[in-house]
């Protein structure tokens, strides 16, 4: 930890106020407290005078926040970044050290929820923004900041915060040039290298329940089965068959830009995943987050039946999550599963679209990032595109650009808490990190 300047404290201080609003979503519009997002746009005006009396904001939804700073004679294409101002449930408090939304700093670390998921994307961004405005600059193109609200949620009864953000946009026929929003930042690589992780794309996150209506019972007479122990069967069945390994256009490009920094043992596959496909299939047996990334993967995680031990159920139903890669689709995984149910067992989708086709490395705003981050970090570090294995805002985006790049500029280690989990806390001494990162592309562009 590099000792602490009065620049880093004050970023501190302003992360420390953002993280004590509870900016909670929740799928039911009506449950989320909106007057925490209130104080959230106060403290913004507060901190950001620049952005708020430069950049045109609209108001967009309950909570959504959308800058607009046009340029003179704009010469590039615009850019839009973007971070949402949600956050998830604190889930056991118990387990949490210190108070989630008190903002603490402790061992140089602000903590609190939201602290790494994504309120310290939001700091980046505005803080880049405002400094620069201070200094007079201006960009050649038209620049966009867009905030949205229900990141963390799938919206039951009201339209997701991004999309409401991303109509404003459509409707006033702007095409970006390229959007920035949370995902990838800079990790230890081996010997002194650091490795930065850009997300390029992402999987699709899809909700799926199979169930089975019967005329219950009492669990006395259960004759030959009952349907909780055919939903079991159906469970088991699906799990038994993984959807097969295959290399897609961008984890051809991850693997190879990893190559050089991997594991002895691994070097030679990762640098020619195609011709090396077998050996590479054995790895990702062992490797969950090398498995995620070469198939649809498939995740039970939630189960109903009887609400008593003596009764049998007259329904019974599990809930998978799927991450689906590019190439597959919302009705091919549910033809797949469909055919590996027992009778009696139907299948509905609940929530969930095909996925977004991925960016490539050869996009203007990717060749802009690693032009700075090497003038930032030198031939230290390695450029890895990759594909994102969770979900962000910016798949609503795709429709109305060329390119996305998911990436914080932060450089990560052991000190921070992770997002979604207890304890969440970043660094003080990461956040100059990131936006310095903003400060250079903004100017880069």
């Amino acid at each position: 930890m590099r000792e602490l300047t009065d620049q880093d404290m004050k970023y501190a201080a302003h992360l420390q106020r953002f993280v004590q609003c509870r900016t909670v979503s929740n799928s039911d519009i009506n449950q989320i407290d909106w007057g925490e997002f209130d104080k959230l746009h106060g403290a913004f005006r507060e901190f950001y005078p620049h952005v708020y009396k430069e950049m045109k904001l609209e108001n967009v939804g309950p909570a959504g926040l959308q800058f607009y700073l046009k340029a003179e004679n704009p010469s590039k294409p615009p850019l839009l970044l973007m971070a949402h101002q949600d956050v998830v449930e604190i889930g056991d408090r118990s387990k949490w050290v210190f108070d989630p939304f008190g903002g603490e700093i402790i061992d140089g670390c602000v903590c609190g929820r939201g602290s790494t998921d994504c309120k310290h994307q939001c700091l980046n961004e505005l803080e880049a923004v405002e400094a620069l405005l201070a200094e007079g600059w201006r960009p050649d193109y038209d620049l966009y900041i867009s905030l949205g609200y229900t990141e963390e949620v799938q919206m039951t009864n009201a339209i997701d915060g991004a999309e409401n953000l991303v109509q404003n946009l459509d409707k006033k026929g702007v095409h970006l040039g390229a959007v920035v929003d949370e995902g990838g930042g800079i990790f230890q690589a081996a010997e002194g290298q650091l490795e930065a992780r850009i997300g390029l794309g992402e999987k699709a996150p899809i909700n799926i329940e199979i169930y089975m209506d019967t005329q219950g019972g009492h669990s006395s007479t259960p004759g030959e089965g009952t349907a909780l122990g055919t939903i079991a069967k159906a469970i088991v069945n699906i799990e038994s068959h993984p959807f097969p390994y295959r290399l897609t256009p961008l984890a051809i490009a991850q693997l190879k830009a990893m190559a050089p920094i991997a594991p002895k043992e691994r070097q030679a596959i990762y640098a020619d995943p195609e011709g090396k496909f077998l050996a590479l299939c054995a790895l990702a047996k062992k490797d969950k987050i090398l498995d995620a990334m070469l198939h649809s993967t498939i995740a039970f995680t939630m189960a109903n039946a009887s609400a008593q031990p003596n009764v049998l159920p007259s329904r019974a139903s599990a809930v998978v999550n799927v991450r689906v890669l590019q190439g597959d689709t919302v009705k091919g995984i549910l033809d797949y599963f469909k055919a590996l149910l027992p009778e009696g067992v139907q299948i509905r989708l609940i929530s969930g679209n095909d996925p977004q086709t991925t960016s490539m490395p050869d996009s203007h705003v990717y060749h802009v990032t690693e032009k700075v981050l090497q003038e930032m970090y030198g031939d230290k570090l390695h450029m890895i595109p990759f594909l994102m294995l969770g979900g962000t805002d910016s798949r609503f985006y795709k429709r109305i650009t060329d390119s996305i790049i998911l990436f914080t500029g932060h450089v990560r280690d052991s000190r921070w808490g992770a997002a979604h989990q207890v304890n969440e806390k970043i660094p003080i001494d990461a956040l100059k990190t990131g936006i310095d990162y903003f400060k250079k592309l903004l100017k880069e562009y």
